[in-house]
């Protein structure tokens, strides 16, 4: 899949999401690598969301950043039967988790809101400037 199909892919299953469309889109571009990842392929995950309980799941290594340092680790990926079930579960976790209440309380501004949800979604500090990144170059502001 081109970007150029991942983002129109992207923007169906982002519909009618409370939350920026555009840091959807550019969130799922860098977890999946543009649909191009093992995990977003085999589990339909475009977001590196982790299974809990009896969840179904898939194991994959995945980089993670501890005491600043970057490690390499096992872990159980939620599997979905969609991309729309994976873009309706990121926005479940979104508005139901204490930790995201920023982003939630600051969805109305964008790259404000992206900010917010890096600092609990992924253990890179530079989860946000990376999603920013892909946001502005691929002008996501315009969904």
């Amino acid at each position: 899949m081109d970007k150029k199909e991942f983002i129109r892919t992207a923007i169906t299953a982002v519909s009618g999401s409370k939350y920026p469309a555009g840091i959807a889109v550019a969130q799922a571009a860098h977890e999946s690598a543009w649909g191009a990842s093992q995990l977003s392929l085999k589990a339909n995950n475009y977001f590196g969301i982790k299974a809990h309980g009896d969840a179904e799941s898939i194991a994959f290594p995945t980089i993670e950043v501890v005491n600043g340092k970057s490690v390499t680790l096992q872990a159980r990926f939620a599997r979905y039967p969609d991309v729309g079930a994976c873009f309706a579960d990121r926005d479940r976790i979104i508005t139901q988790l204490a930790c995201y209440q920023d982003a939630r309380a600051n969805a109305s501004d964008p790259e404000l809101f992206a900010r917010c949800l890096a600092r609990h979604w992924a253990t890179d500090p530079k989860y946000a400037e990376k999603l920013l990144k892909i946001y502005r170059d691929n002008k996501l502001e315009k969904l």
